[in-house]
């Protein structure tokens, strides 16, 4: 069964810009943010999750792109 791509979103009030999400993202570099974090501006195909489970604050979130 094919995954559905989906978008991100990051608390900002709560994202302390650790950057585990960056670290654990198999994607290459242009789906990193200008914040150090994972895109919230370009749909995921990839639907790991891997920086949603990493994340110490759970300040990522994700909905159907």
């Amino acid at each position: 069964m094919a995954k559905h791509p989906v978008m991100f979103e990051i608390d900002w009030n709560a994202c302390i810009k650790c950057g585990a999400c960056v670290a654990v993202c198999p994607l290459e570099a242009g789906f990193i943010s200008a914040f150090d974090t994972i895109a919230v501006d370009k749909p995921c195909d990839v639907v790991c999750l891997a920086c949603e489970k990493v994340c110490p604050v759970t300040a990522i979130r994700h909905s159907d792109a």
